[in-house]
């Protein structure tokens, strides 16, 4: 486990880094001043809350990618799976606005992962049934979305303009989402409740890819379905159970975003990007639940910094480029899996033998 985590996320990470200040170097900035910039962000209470809000969107597409790929599916549709989740449960917290406070948050959750499931389940079902390659259909369906959100928003519950829905509120005009607990933590009001959700995603992730009989039988399917068919697998279901699980993940994602930091539904003319950042962030995590935990504070700590380091002479730019070295890094994985390194655990594990 621990090689797997070096070779997978640690080392990839490192070289980006190096490659990054060498980069920030070469641009004419004081590393000296990205590094106070970096420490002032951790110096406080309410910017360490700035990163775990950032982190809570990656961390469910993160989860919703993971679960794909460990079960034999690649799954491109978060980014569509995140919007319908949102979108959905945004509607119903503004039906339901007024209604008791839990009984809103349930229903907007269940919302979520029914409408994240369900829009994963169609590129699973189409895989089961007819073998359509779901890269395919779940690209295409990211754009639906993206589209069906652009027309529900100003006809059902439009807001003070046809880009932004009503705001998602409780009576007494706090956020559903915000918590006094969390809050006592951090003095942020953007983070309360989403916070302890993704947690329990992450929980029930690991549960059920590693305790439990089903996720075995995912896994199976993903690893061959041929072979798991003849032991009395059922394929197609497993298929389809997989994509709606997938999905969910990215819909509970989807639903804190727009119930937590942002308060409404907004119609987007592109892609937010989180779903597709779901991809790099399972491929760091190595579609683990620690590794996406670990691999989503890392982008959301760059999506926090990046804007600050423009005050310092770095443009934004430079943040995208890092995250796209640490991809390609993580993806290139087998540079670092030098044989040094092979020797050392080796060695390790010769040395716990005797």
């Amino acid at each position: 486990m621990i090689k797997k985590v070096l070779v997978n996320a640690v080392l990839p990470i490192l070289v980006s880094f190096i490659v990054g200040a060498l980069i920030v170097t070469a641009v004419g900035a004081d590393l000296g001043a990205v590094t106070s910039v970096i420490g002032s962000v951790f110096s406080d209470n309410s910017s360490i809350a700035e990163v775990l809000v950032s982190t809570i969107p990656f961390i469910c597409t993160g989860l919703s990618v993971a679960f794909a790929f460990r079960t034999g599916m690649f799954n491109i549709g978060s980014e569509g799976q995140f919007i319908m989740g949102g979108l959905f449960a945004g509607f119903v917290g503004i039906v339901m606005q007024g209604m008791n406070f839990y009984l809103v948050l349930i229903c907007t959750m269940i919302t979520a992962i029914i409408s994240g499931g369900l829009w994963g389940a169609i590129a699973g079902y189409l895989k089961a049934k007819l073998n359509i390659s779901e890269v395919v259909v779940t690209i295409m369906l990211n754009y639906v979305a993206l589209y069906f959100v652009q027309f529900f928003v100003p006809k059902y519950i439009r807001g003070t303009n046809d880009i932004i829905s009503k705001t998602i509120v409780h009576t007494d005009g706090k956020g559903y989402l915000q918590n006094d607990f969390i809050y006592s933590i951090f003095g942020n009001t953007r983070l309360g409740t989403d916070l302890i959700i993704s947690i329990l995603a992450l929980f029930i992730f690991y549960i059920i890819m590693e305790k439990t009989v089903f996720g075995y039988e995912l896994r199976a399917v993903g690893y061959n379905k041929y072979a798991s068919k003849f032991v009395g697998i059922k394929v197609n279901r497993n298929t389809v159970l997989s994509m709606f699980i997938s999905g969910a993940f990215a819909g509970i994602g989807g639903a804190l975003y727009n119930m937590g930091p942002v308060g409404q539904v907004v119609v987007g003319t592109t892609f937010q990007g989180y779903g597709y950042m779901g991809i790099a962030v399972a491929l760091i995590g190595a579609n683990t639940a620690l590794g996406v935990l670990l691999g989503s504070l890392l982008f959301g700590f760059l999506y926090v910094i990046t804007p600050l380091l423009a005050f310092v002479g770095i443009p934004k730019d430079i943040a995208n480029i890092l995250i796209g070295l640490i991809v390609l890094f993580v993806a290139a994985k087998a540079i670092f899996e030098s044989k040094f390194i092979t020797k050392l655990f080796r060695n390790k594990k010769l040395k716990g033998e005797k």
